[in-house]
């Protein structure tokens, strides 16, 4: 049954999220919001299977490098709230899609990804800057593109781009929804140790990409998140 508890996550603090109460205690699985939301281990493999997280508590206050999924799931509860309070849509496709996050991609894994049917997220690697990647303005981007797949679509040249902005801009607007007090316009500032970013949305060419059209840092080659 679902049970809400709390979870001392990596990148947003101690947050509400809700479990699924089972003999063994808990697990990263809930059926209250749309279809149900649940959060699987891939034990760096990639082979995708329904390994869950569990705890004897429904107090999550994991250390190890496991913590983090917790912020795949309250960041996957905190955008399918984001959608459903901001715009009464129930899900990606309007219909209770189920959410499907899967933690700890690969070995050393540089990136999160929507694939068309769940995200999956890498666990970072440290001498590229990176840490694991379940930041929730990434989980807000990543199933942001579920929901363009799900409506205008945006396949292809400058369309690709348009996935990438509008992911950009609904990420960051479920960080502000769900973390009032520690947001910023930078995309991925938390998975960065440095604190860099991935792209600086209030000023892009600090990190090398263009903030107009066809402007300074332009990608001739179309790569789609420079020119987001």
């Amino acid at each position: 049954i679902d049970a809400v508890g709390s979870a001392n996550t990596k990148y947003s603090g101690t947050q509400p999220i809700t479990t699924d109460s089972y003999t063994a205690g808990y697990r990263l699985r809930e059926t209250g919001r749309g279809n149900g939301i649940d959060t699987y281990n891939m034990k760096n493999t990639s082979t995708y299977s329904a390994t869950d997280f569990t705890n004897t508590a429904n107090s999550w206050t994991i250390t190890t490098n496991d913590q983090a999924a917790t912020d795949a799931h309250f960041g996957a509860e905190a955008t399918y709230d984001f959608y459903q309070q901001t715009f009464n849509r129930n899900s990606i496709d309007n219909n209770g899609y189920k959410l499907l996050s899967y933690v700890h991609y690969s070995t050393n894994y540089v990136n999160a990804f929507w694939d068309g049917i769940r995200m999956t997220y890498g666990d970072g690697q440290l001498s590229q800057d990176f840490s694991i990647m379940t930041a929730l303005d990434v989980c807000g981007h990543e199933i942001t593109h579920g929901v363009v797949e799900k409506t205008a679509g945006l396949n292809g040249g400058e369309a690709d781009a348009l996935n990438e902005a509008f992911a950009d801009i609904f990420g960051t607007s479920v960080e502000w929804f769900a973390r009032p007090t520690q947001h910023d316009w930078i995309m991925g500032k938390d998975i960065m140790p440095s604190g860099t970013g991935i792209r600086n949305m209030s000023n892009p060419q600090s990190l090398q990409q263009p903030d107009t059209y066809l402007g300074t840092y332009w990608s001739a080659s179309a790569e789609p998140h420079d020119n987001a």
